[in-house]
């Protein structure tokens, strides 16, 4: 099976990019051949999908990159280290990348692993998207899309 799973936060405004574009996915009925997976902020639940059954996952999800607001970088888990401090991974606090570290300790399956990292214009404590992020919404689905199906 193929995922696409979107990670992120409503109440954070552009932190809600990746479970939007899965709304987005869903909504279009455009998950075809692959299922389209909101996660939200409960980042241990990707450990469900680490199995043998699993050929690829895509996650989506916003970050600084240190890019134009809105641009997008690709990248696999095994080419960053994460510096996030945590106090604990648990359902209310994470880090994927730190998520991923765990699950390869504890020996889960890893399969093949991209990430969709979006340049938010803003993170702050409100609803909503902002209009860059917003306007670039239909090629973020095409990208991801493609890549899926490529399997690349």
């Amino acid at each position: 099976m193929k995922y696409i799973i979107g990670i992120g936060n409503y109440s954070m405004f552009d932190d809600s990019i990746g479970i939007r574009i899965i709304e987005k996915i869903i909504a279009e009925n455009l998950d075809r051949g692959f299922q389209a997976i909101d996660l939200s902020g409960n980042l241990l639940n990707i450990l469900t999908y680490l199995n043998e059954e699993t050929e690829q996952i895509i996650l989506v999800d916003s970050g600084e990159f240190g890019l134009q607001p809105g641009d997008i970088r690709w990248f696999t888990p095994d080419l960053v280290t994460s510096v996030k401090e945590l106090a604990n991974i648990s359902s209310h606090e994470g880090d994927i990348i730190k998520v991923l570290e765990l699950a390869r300790q504890t020996d889960y399956v890893i399969p093949k692993i991209q990430i969709m990292g979006i340049q938010p214009e803003e993170i702050r404590e409100e609803f909503g998207l902002s209009d860059t992020l917003a306007g670039k919404m239909d090629d973020y689905v095409q990208q991801l899309l493609g890549k899926i199906q490529r399997g690349s």
